[in-house]
């Protein structure tokens, strides 16, 4: 699994796609009535933890495990929690996110930023609504289609790379026939994919492209990022990530 070329790739990146502290925020803040004391979150698929170090400042009563594959990720994330003095509050787990350690029902919250396609929307939710106690909260950010008539290029490029990207409201759909509440849904901005991914990705180019000269594999992830990142320049008002913040009812 190390041995992934994207996993390599990303490794010399903050973030492994778009957001920022501002959207993790904002997400967060459609949670009526976030644990007040000892509350349990878990942050599945976490990367790097950028979002694992905000939603600890936004919920300082509560525990958080943050959960990856990717082991090199989480020691990024354990010299985070040593820095930023969450020792104790923050502990990681190296997991797949199909597959995780659990017990039924143990999380208030469950944190999902930018994964839950790569297991499949669907069957990420009701996995993980098992692990959601009576009144809890899951929140997916992924990316979605915007508009029911896609542009051919975004459409081939996504046909070739995620074909199974679905609409927006397919997603809401899943929430509801999943048994679980809509509490509410925004999309990200276009410029903060600048801001926090592509513009990070776009300055580390000649360096990857250098390292991994003699790495197909890496080479061709390489270029489908690069060819990503045009067709988003051009066709940002089609497709994009939508945070979506869902509750499992109490009865």
């Amino acid at each position: 699994m190390d041995n992934n070329p994207i996993f390599k790739i990303f490794e010399s990146l903050p973030r492994l796609g778009g957001g920022d502290d501002e959207h993790t925020k904002k997400a967060f803040l459609l949670i009526a009535d976030p644990p007040e004391q000892g509350g349990e979150i878990l942050d599945v698929g976490c990367g790097k933890g950028m979002q694992t170090i905000a939603l600890a400042r936004l919920c300082p009563s509560c525990r958080i495990i943050a959960s990856d594959i990717h082991q090199p990720y989480l020691d990024v994330v354990n010299e985070k929690i040593i820095s930023e003095g969450f020792t104790g509050r923050i502990k990681t787990v190296c997991a797949s996110m199909i597959d995780l350690p659990f017990e039924k029902e143990a999380f208030d919250i469950i944190w999902a930023e930018g994964c839950s396609s790569i297991i499949g929307i669907e069957k990420a939710i009701r996995y993980w609504k098992s692990l959601l106690k009576r009144g809890g909260y899951i929140m997916i950010s992924d990316i979605f289609w915007f508009t029911k008539t896609p542009s051919d290029e975004p459409r081939d490029f996504f046909d070739e790379y995620h074909p199974s990207m679905m609409f927006e409201d397919e997603g809401f759909d899943i929430v509801r026939n999943a048994g679980l509440e809509m509490v509410g849904s925004f999309r990200l901005p276009s410029h903060v994919w600048e801001e926090s991914y592509y513009g990070k990705m776009r300055e580390k180019f000649g360096e990857l492209e250098e390292e991994y000269a003699k790495d197909e594999p890496a080479l061709m992830v390489i270029r489908g990022l690069k060819r990503q990142m045009k067709i988003f320049e051009k066709y940002s008002d089609e497709f994009g990530n939508t945070y979506i913040v869902m509750r499992k009812p109490l009865s």
